[in-house]
């Protein structure tokens, strides 16, 4: 009887946990077994894999190393398994057969098309009655290629490599060298592998933990959880979106200096569609203010693409459920962020709070996290930041000589290139994203987005504008006659005539004092609520039309700091020339004030056009008064001045003296 099979009629005998059994009726799919004394009644399904027959002859057994059937046919080559076949194909018309020709001539005729002897033939024909295809598999082909080694050095070398795990890449020959003196110092006197295998050996123990590659690979590889990988699946558009934050392989340059600088790069994206939903390119480092205006991106819609795409709507999933900066899988109302300052904020935790979102930080060192995002950010250098000038490569190693001369683009250009070429990245079709209706359809982000709102229908938009002012910083101040007063700049709109020198309603631990909401990366203008109306209005700084650029919170304190130390005035956009021009000639060799003068560096400059006097008689054009109160300043204190006063009024008489 073959062990493959349990025969179940009455009165079989078999091994059934831990006694025998016969088998005393059978009842549809319900068996009866009885042992001695005994009856037990079981489903006779429930019997496969866990009893077996007791009559058989054990050494009729199968090895219990033999692989499958199925696995041995399948290791063969195409040429060996039409060889095997063929050879099966002459014993099923020389051999099997009922013929009256002698069995022993059969061999000899089926030995002579085989050219072996009959003994072979004999015996392999034997093997292919009980095991088919798989008998006449010569098994010298599966044997493995590699020689042998023991398993105690195998050990050990994986001890050796695990070591190298957070040190610099070593040479082959330092690793085996160290393991041959560990090995022979924990067994001694065993003999080691020779040269060729040990090396043969080491490349194959190595494979997947790149000892001998990049160092960065290899530490992210041994930060790798074990065990089965589990993976966040977003059900419509909306309901995951992943934060995440890369250095930018492309030298950027300021507008201002002409130097080249390092930029990061914060993206939010869409689990679902893969679509980018964010997108925010900083010089130097990201702050909690750009994590806080991605995030702003996300709730407002965007355009992506070439200008002149206005007409192809942008995808837009409204307010998300969930907000993930590198995701772990976390609950649909948690956000998962890095140990990052920028990520833990004062600003995303409020945003967040209003939102109903929790934060909870991810496990460090877990490069697994967010897989999607990674992936976005190598298809983005491999298709344009590469192409781009200034392109430094993914790491030192890749670089080229004197990279940082060919930056062409300033910050905010790169910028602008960036959400163009997304917006060519949102209709590529994605391997990541398919439609199990459609498995062979690879879709875009975009396809996949929109498949993914006509199925979940979910949209929640923002109601109200107070959603905006959530990811701005909340400054409690009494309003005065001249308007409010934020760390020395003074704010002032119509929309505070009415309540001027009047107390807030709000209470708590800034009772009396009014909200006004500071963007920390732009003080010209800070926002005010209309507590009647509940309308938000724009306060502008008195020194706002001096500047011609976005001014930060930073850059103002710098002011407010040569003031004190000047022990004078200072007009902010002097200070903030003055400070452009010493970085320019390398003057500046404070590490915070450098990477202000980056940041200002690379801001774009804007047109500003002063008011009308006639169209706004009440208003002073405060640019003019400050460039003749720069021009006053440079007029020296002689008799100068009689011959400007000469030179600009040739028809005057002369000056005329008074007594008194």
């Amino acid at each position: 009887m073959s062990t493959e099979s349990l025969d179940m009629s009455v009165g079989a005998r078999l091994w059934y946990e831990g006694a025998a059994w016969t088998v005393a009726q059978i009842d549809g799919s319900a068996v009866l077994l009885r042992s001695v004394d005994r009856f037990l009644r079981v489903h006779a399904p429930a019997l496969v894999g866990a009893a077996r027959p007791l009559d058989d002859d054990p050494s009729e057994e199968r090895a219990p190393h033999a692989e499958l059937d199925a696995v041995v046919l399948a290791g063969l080559t195409g040429a060996q398994r039409a060889r095997v076949e063929a050879e099966a194909e002459i014993y099923s018309q020389l051999v099997l057969p009922v013929s009256d020709v002698p069995l022993e001539q059969r061999y000899e005729q089926a030995a002579v098309t085989l050219k072996i002897s009959p003994r072979s033939a004999r015996r392999r024909a034997t093997r292919f009655v009980e095991r088919g295809l798989a008998g006449l598999v010569d098994s010298r082909l599966l044997q493995p290629s590699h020689r042998a080694v023991a398993q105690e050095w195998d050990q050990t070398c994986r001890e050796v490599l695990d070591s190298y795990t957070n040190r610099s890449n070593p040479t082959m020959r330092t690793v085996l060298r160290r393991t041959n003196a560990l090995y022979l110092a924990q067994n001694p006197g065993a003999p080691v592998p020779s040269q060729s295998v040990a090396y043969e050996r080491l490349r194959e123990l190595d494979k997947g933990r790149y000892t001998f590659g990049a160092a960065k690979q290899r530490r992210s590889v041994a930060e790798r959880p074990g065990g089965v990988l589990g993976r966040l699946r977003a059900d419509r558009p909306g309901q995951y979106v992943v934060l995440d934050t890369t250095p930018l392989d492309v030298f950027a340059m300021e507008p201002l200096t002409g130097r080249w600088v390092n930029t990061e790069l914060t993206v939010a994206m869409d689990l679902y569609s893969r679509c980018i939903l964010g997108l925010i390119l900083r010089p130097i480092s990201t702050t909690a203010q750009d994590v806080a205006a991605v995030m702003f991106q996300v709730v407002t819609p965007q355009a992506w693409g070439p200008p002149n795409n206005g007409d192809v709507p942008a995808p837009y999933i409204g307010v998300p459920e969930t907000l993930l900066a590198q995701e772990t899988g976390a609950l649909p109302d948690t956000i998962v962020v890095d140990h990052g300052k920028v990520y833990l904020s004062l600003r995303t935790r409020a945003v967040c709070q209003r939102l109903g979102i929790n934060i909870q930080p991810a496990i460090p060192h877990k490069p697994t996290d967010k897989p999607t995002i990674e992936r976005f950010f190598r298809t983005l250098r491999q298709q344009l930041l590469e192409h781009l000038a200034a392109y430094k490569g993914p790491d030192i190693y890749s670089r080229g000589k004197n990279i940082e001369d060919q930056a062409f683009y300033y910050v905010p250009e790169l910028e602008a290139i960036l959400r163009e070429w997304i917006g060519i990245y949102h209709h590529t079709p994605h391997r990541g994203l398919c439609d199990p209706l459609l498995p062979k359809v690879e879709l875009s982000p975009a396809e996949m987005f929109a498949r993914g709102m006509a199925t979940a229908g979910v949209l929640r938009l923002p109601a109200s504008d107070d959603l905006r002012m959530e990811f701005l910083d909340v400054a409690w101040r009494s309003i005065q006659h001249y308007g409010v007063e934020i760390d020395g700049r003074r704010y002032d709109g119509p929309a505070l005539n009415l309540h001027r020198g009047a107390r807030s309603p709000h209470g708590g631990a800034h009772a009396g004092k009014w909200p006004i909401m500071v963007d920390r990366d732009d003080v010209r203008t800070v926002y005010f609520q209309d507590p009647d109306t509940r309308t938000w209005h724009d306060l502008e700084w008195e020194h706002a039309p001096s500047l011609d650029a976005p001014l930060s919170s930073e850059a103002a304190a710098y002011t407010r700091k040569l003031s004190r130390q000047s022990d004078r005035h200072v007009d902010a956009g002097a200070a903030l020339d003055d400070l452009l021009e010493r970085y320019s000639k390398g003057a500046v060799t404070g590490r915070r004030e450098k990477n202000l003068a980056r940041r200002l560096a690379t801001q774009p400059a804007e047109v500003f056009t002063a008011p009308a006097t006639g169209d706004v008689p009440a208003v002073i054009d405060l640019a003019a008064h400050l460039e003749r109160r720069r021009a006053r300043a440079q007029v020296a204190d002689d008799l100068d001045v009689f011959e400007r006063y000469y030179a600009q009024h040739p028809e005057a008489d002369g000056l005329e003296v008074f007594d008194e």
